[in-house]
């Protein structure tokens, strides 16, 4: 690495590149309260995934694992009151918590819940002839079926779409040899992206690691 990161340096990132919503900052700090608090995506990461939206003009956006709808939310003020967002997850307790976010931010008739299991929401798209009409896709839900997610958005992203991957890293668990299951799922899935020549894929050192894999065309190499 070019810069060695420190506690600091992330502090001054924070402050010199993000702009947060005021109901956005107040989720955030509502879940910074909570056990499970770790599982919101960083601010700085939101900021990363808002600047691709708006670079990529996205007007729909799905999203597998919903937890309490702060990156739902960052993305619907960010893509503005044009866009559709589907949203896909099984607990009613975090929904709860979204919904009463959404509805507090004025974006919530803009937002389709699926309530049941991914991968059977997913399915139900498909059924629902929505494949290619996806522009962002941002997968992060149950671990160990990271590769079924990810082969479902690829139907459902349009050529030239994107898909957005979290927590690629473990927090550093996908260097050890011998680790849980769900890890070893998440690095045989990042070997899978990287080889994957259906897309044009990068992994940054945002958060816990965010995999972007670019949807090519079937002209495109």
């Amino acid at each position: 690495m070019k810069t060695f990161f420190t506690d600091e340096l992330y502090k001054y990132v924070i402050e010199h590149s993000t702009h947060e919503n005021e109901v956005l900052r107040e989720l955030r700090e509502y879940n910074s309260n909570l056990p499970t608090g770790h599982m919101q995506i960083t601010q700085d990461q939101g900021q990363f995934m808002a600047f691709l939206a708006k670079l990529t003009n996205a007007k729909t956006y799905l999203e597998v694992g919903v937890f309490t709808g702060y990156s739902t939310l960052l993305m619907a003020l960010s893509m503005g009151r044009s866009a559709k967002l589907y949203a896909l997850d099984y607990r009613a307790d975090h929904l709860e918590v979204a919904n009463k976010y959404w509805q507090k931010a004025g974006v919530l008739s803009q937002i389709e819940v699926y309530f049941d299991d991914a991968l059977i929401s997913l399915q139900n798209m498909l059924d629902q002839n929505m494949h290619n009409s996806i522009d962002i896709a941002f997968i992060d839900a149950k671990k160990s079926d990271y590769k079924n997610y990810y082969e479902y958005c690829y139907k459902l992203v349009r050529p030239g779409g994107i898909i957005i991957i979290d927590n690629v890293f473990m927090r550093g668990e996908v260097l050890r040899p011998e680790t849980k299951s769900f890890v070893n799922a998440i690095k045989e899935f990042n070997n899978f992206l990287h080889q994957d020549s259906r897309v044009f894929m990068c992994m940054l050192t945002i958060g816990d690691g965010l995999s972007i894999a670019y949807k090519k065309d079937k002209n495109e190499t």
